[in-house]
């Protein structure tokens, strides 16, 4: 709602003046377009409207310019569409090497990647599904086998950790996103009666349970790595 009209002249020229001053100075102020900048309002808008609704014309227009300013930024959409994923990635905590057990690291990683879909639940599909091939993620990936090496592991064990957790907390976090979905939508399931080991089931399906199930999953897949790295290690000997 804009400011109350007012009586007098002076006040209706005073208030025209304040309008053009505060244009004037906004225009000032704009923060130029950068690549950086950019992607941020992407994810930004990516997280207020969804993954389905960001063109590079809607991102323009939220951006106060055209649509085609963009691409003296970005070759394309799916070239910002990587620099959101980059984005996103570069809020993952690697934990620097120190005496910590690769377990405890890799532990901590995955839950963070996983607090990312907390933060981003309509842009978190990018992060899972896109390659990492900017620089600023490839040393992020660099500082995590680092930190994975460093521990004690070989290079292919360190990868067979990294997959490990990425794999099982994407694939913890779709279905968490669409179970917190189909809360949201009121959705409810009644299993026929006759199905009676999922009606059983049911009440450990609920989102109040996803914590404790991906912290169990986790757990399990680390500790058997850490046995077949073990077993591996005995072999050699």
């Amino acid at each position: 709602m804009g400011p109350p009209l007012l009586a007098t002249a002076t006040g209706v020229r005073g208030s025209v003046r304040s309008v053009a001053a505060r244009k004037r100075t906004g225009t000032r102020r704009r923060e130029p377009l950068n690549p950086d900048r950019i992607a941020r309002a992407a994810l930004d808008y990516i997280d207020e409207h969804g993954l389905e609704d960001m063109s590079v014309r809607n991102l323009g227009a939220a951006l106060g310019v055209e649509g085609m300013a963009l691409y003296k930024h970005f070759r394309s959409k799916e070239a910002i569409l990587d620099a959101v994923a980059e984005l996103m990635l570069l809020e993952l905590v690697v934990p620097a090497p120190s005496r910590e057990s690769w377990k405890s690291r890799a532990l901590r990683v995955g839950q963070d990647y996983r607090a990312i879909s907390r933060r981003h639940p309509r842009a978190f599909s990018l992060l899972a599904a896109r390659r990492y091939t900017t620089p600023r993620a490839l040393a992020l990936l660099d500082r995590i086998f680092f930190a994975l090496m460093a521990a004690g592991l070989t290079a292919r064990q360190a990868v067979e950790v990294y997959r490990g957790v990425a794999n099982w907390t994407n694939g913890c976090v779709f279905d968490e996103l669409a179970g917190q979905a189909a809360l949201e939508a009121g959705v409810k399931v009644v299993p026929p009666r006759e199905l009676t080991a999922l009606a059983e089931a049911l009440p450990f399906l609920g989102v109040e349970h996803f914590d404790a199930i991906y912290q169990a999953g986790l757990t399990a897949l680390l500790d058997g790595l850490e046995a077949k790295f073990e077993a591996e290690a005995r072999a050699r000997r």
